[in-house]
């Protein structure tokens, strides 16, 4: 088709297909809308483009899209609604494109690893210890290798939402409830700093929670005592060993039994104080030691040969915890005790307490659960329960002792 004159025609797919390059490329304009045309490149490529005038402007264009991938009755449609939108909205597409490909630049520029270095320096100042160790844990395991190079404000809901599912579906459900919570917390950081427009997880829930009340049989925990006993006579595993014990013994958290120290330990008294600092809800707790419990605390320290009981093979504490929940998933693989967690232990220590009658309020010291009434009353009341979690402890461990007395046979040599 030779080239028009006036380059003007009804830009039909068949009009467009007989268009044919030159040496150097031209302009067709379309009869049907004004402003609309089709560039013809000497490549052969055909890319539509509408050229209109912003209130107050110059006349600007902007590309719509290269035929056949946009076709005439879509590009008409376009061309329409940019110019009616220039005229009755006073709206600029070019220059709206223009701001929206500089604000992806700087979203793409903008890395979740770039903003989880302000993110963690200001978390240092604010969190306890205990939570930036598995706050680093989990950002390091579930965020920075998905979303690490991806701009935080590129980031969509549906995308982490689908991110979370898999974990969860993996038979990871707590993995799945500690990545969604640390990017609800990078999130709602990034939009106070003014690093993002919207936070898309306002709002999202989250995995659910479910409800775990596993308590441990009498046979699991015959498995797992006697499993810690041959795990406490190899030197490597002496700490941990050591450590789970005490924490079934005692029914403290992990974290605060892996960091016993001697200025906590009062062996003459057989004490140990542990400072609000180290604890869930920040009260200081006194815990009685029972024979067995005192012993373990006494040959912790000769052993590390350190301020601490419980040390790592570099001498160091076992990091709030995390070293007892490897070591006991190591253990209960061993010794076959199913799905058991080291706060099932918890749970089960309290709940055979009651069995044997140990009153609730008297369960609930040790667990160290906040009480009811006046602060002032709540500091009195943990000196003076003192004699009765010191009875209560010494039942419970003579009554695990009398469930553990016989070594399981299924305990691997």
């Amino acid at each position: 088709m030779p080239r028009p004159s006036n380059r003007k025609l009804k830009l039909t797919r068949r009009a467009i297909e007989e268009l044919q390059p030159e040496g150097r490329r031209y302009r067709v304009l379309d009869t049907e809308i004004a402003g609309l045309s089709i560039m013809v490149m000497p490549s052969g490529r055909k890319t539509w483009s509408v050229r209109y005038t912003p209130e107050g402007a110059s006349p600007t264009e902007v590309v719509l899209g290269d035929y056949p991938g946009v076709l005439p009755e879509t590009a008409r449609d376009y061309a329409g609604k940019v110019r009616s939108g220039a005229r009755l909205e006073g709206r600029d597409l070019a220059k709206e494109r223009k701001e929206a490909r500089r604000t992806n630049a700087i979203r793409r520029e903008r890395t979740v690893d770039k903003v989880l270095e302000t993110y963690m320096a200001d978390a240092q100042r604010r969190m306890r210890d205990c939570t930036i160790v598995r706050l680093q844990s989990t950002i390091r395991l579930y965020v920075t290798p998905k979303f690490g190079k991806k701009g935080i404000g590129l980031i969509t809901l549906d995308e982490i939402r689908r991110y979370v599912e898999e974990i969860e579906d993996s038979g990871r459900p707590g993995a799945a409830r500690s990545a969604c919570s640390a990017l609800k917390g990078l999130m709602a950081f990034a939009l106070q700093r003014g690093l993002i427009e919207r936070n898309v997880l306002a709002g999202y829930p989250g995995p659910g929670i479910a409800s775990r009340e596993r308590v441990a049989t009498q046979d699991e925990l015959k498995l797992v005592w006697w499993g810690l006993v041959d795990m406490a006579n190899n030197p490597v595993g002496r700490s941990t060993a050591q450590a789970l014990q005490l924490a079934l013994l005692t029914l403290q958290r992990r974290g605060e039994v892996a960091g016993l120290s001697k200025a906590e330990a009062d062996l003459n008294a057989k004490r140990w104080t542990i400072p609000g600092s180290r604890t869930k809800n920040k009260s200081p707790q006194v815990v009685p030691l029972a024979p067995l419990a005192l012993r373990i605390v006494k040959e912790g320290f000769e052993h590390t040969g350190t301020d601490q009981a419980f040390a790592g093979r570099k001498r160091q504490i076992a990091s709030t915890g995390h070293a007892l929940t490897r070591g006991f998933i190591r253990l209960r693989e061993d010794v076959g005790a199913g799905d058991l967690t080291v706060h099932d232990l918890r749970r089960t220590g309290a709940t055979m307490m009651a069995e044997i009658g140990v009153s609730g309020d008297v369960i609930s010291r040790i667990l160290n659960h906040t009480p009811p009434g006046p602060q002032v009353t709540k500091i009195y009341n943990r000196f003076d329960y003192e004699p009765q979690k010191r009875e209560a402890l010494e039942r419970w461990e003579a009554h695990l002792m009398q469930i553990v007395r016989r070594e399981p046979k299924n305990v691997r040599e």
